[in-house]
């Protein structure tokens, strides 16, 4: 009966897409809970170990590459099924895997053997969450407005997990790991109501071998713009936790400090989200330049924030990358969604989840060796900051 009255109010593209930000607002809450900790908990499961901080970083490095691996495999294996199953159905499977997945992770702190099929689990939530979940802000979007459709879902993520990173690092702190999986993973399954409210949805691009040899001549660059979205949000996401966390060596201050620049930071989302769409709609280049400014200055900070030594200076440079990547990310994401237009939705994503797990394996293989040295850090997040570069050539989708 609620499903009824949701579509009787709403038009059909409306209420897909609303659902949509439904989704988004609960797995932000939860990954904001969750995230930024993860990498956490692996490296000290590796100190216990090992009894060392070098053991903590081969722990985490080697369960960051396992993932990223699992991924590159999942996809073939489930994205012919995510497009005869349907994205309602990959999704629901993808919220149980997560379910599973946590309490591996509170498995692990038993024994370590438990991280590998952590890590495999993992790799098959990633692809059976993204695939539909990208291919349905494609869909369900509208391409007049497709600035802002990216900016209300970054100011979903970031506003719901604006005081998720305080809250972990508070309940992670004071009763543990154990307790806080348990919280994120009740918000995780939350996440998987509004997903009834949307239609059931198809696709039929068909993804093979052969033809991921014939979009690679057609998109060369494209997928190395991929690789180096997946090297810049590799650093981003595992390795500037842990960072901050040697840094500061408190789990409540790493909290603090992330949700403070997360909600800082929501006006560049809204700015960012708003000029795209103005200057695409001239018709013109002006939505390259965005995206070529927002990318420089966003690489810049990606390196200076490898200075930070102290809770102010960690707060001051993160949020100051914080506003500078919606400059970066959301023409970034307007040209990948108007790529998935041309070329195949289900197609593109599913290519787009290879190449971008190549780059994250590339940080985990960099980073095992690189940390172990001085200045190691600092290589990185320059690395980082290549990939981020490496984004580039995306610009030619503009006003396609």
């Amino acid at each position: 009966m609620i499903r009824r009255w949701w579509w009787r109010r709403k038009n059909r593209s409306e209420s897909n897409l609303q659902a949509s930000y439904w989704n988004t607002f609960f797995r932000a809450m939860a990954i904001g809970l969750l995230g930024i900790f993860v990498p956490i908990y692996v490296y000290l499961i590796g100190v216990e170990w090992g009894s060392g901080w070098k053991t903590g970083v081969v722990f985490l490095m080697f369960f960051l590459a396992l993932t990223r691996l699992t991924v590159i495999v999942a996809v073939w294996v489930t994205a012919r099924l995510i497009e005869v199953k349907g994205f309602r159905w990959s999704i629901t499977v993808a919220g149980f895997l997560g379910v599973v997945y946590y309490g591996l992770l509170v498995m692990a702190e038993r024994s370590v053997w438990w991280l590998v099929p952590a890590s495999v689990v993992l790799g098959f939530e990633i692809v059976l969450y993204w695939i539909p979940r990208l291919s349905m802000n494609v869909d369900f979007g509208h391409k007049e407005r497709m600035g802002k459709e990216i900016g209300v879902r970054n100011m979903i993520n970031r506003g719901s997990s604006v005081l998720g990173p305080f809250a972990g690092g508070v309940i992670a702190g004071m009763w543990g790991f154990d307790i806080l999986f348990g919280v994120g993973v009740s918000v995780l399954v939350m996440s998987l109501i509004p997903i009834y409210f949307m239609e059931k949805h198809k696709h039929e691009d068909g993804v093979g071998f052969g033809d991921l040899v014939s979009f690679w001549k057609d998109e060369k660059q494209s997928l190395v713009s991929f690789w180096g979205q997946g090297i810049m949000d590799g650093v981003s996401a595992w390795i500037w936790p842990l960072f901050v966390f040697i840094v500061i060596g408190s789990l409540e201050e790493l909290g603090a400090v992330t949700s403070a620049a997360l909600g800082v930071s929501m006006l560049g989302v809204f700015l960012a989200s708003k000029s795209f769409d103005w200057l695409r709609s001239f018709g013109g280049d002006e939505d390259e330049r965005l995206f070529v400014t927002g990318n420089v200055i966003t690489a810049v900070m990606m390196v200076v924030r490898g200075l930070a030594r102290g809770v102010w200076s960690v707060f001051g440079l993160d949020l100051l990358y914080q506003a500078a990547l919606p400059w970066m990310s959301v023409p970034l994401y307007g040209y990948i969604y108007t790529l998935a237009e041309r070329k195949g939705v289900v197609r593109v994503i599913s290519y787009r989840e290879i190449f971008y797990s190549l780059g994250v394996v590339l940080v985990a293989v960099v980073g095992v060796v690189v940390l172990m040295w001085p200045g190691g850090w600092q290589i990185v997040f320059g690395i980082g900051a290549l990939g981020g570069l490496m984004t580039l050539p995306m610009r030619k989708e503009s006003n396609q």
